[in-house]
């Protein structure tokens, strides 16, 4: 009978990050979507909202 060992990995190797250019790009993100709707009034489409939780089923066979 074989014995099989699986070793755990406790960290997963990840590129170097910068905070403050993640920050930036965080700030720069929604400063446009503010900007957006506040100076033209753009919610963005319909479809990137959430949906409405009731939704209107169709009508059953009567």
């Amino acid at each position: 009978m074989t014995a099989t060992t699986f070793t755990l990995v406790t960290t997963v190797p990840r590129p170097h990050t910068r905070p403050l250019a993640t920050a930036f790009r965080a700030i720069r993100a929604f400063g446009g979507a503010a900007a957006g709707v506040v100076l033209l009034g753009d919610y963005g489409p319909p479809e990137a909202g959430v949906r409405n939780p009731r939704p209107e089923y169709a009508p059953g066979p009567d």
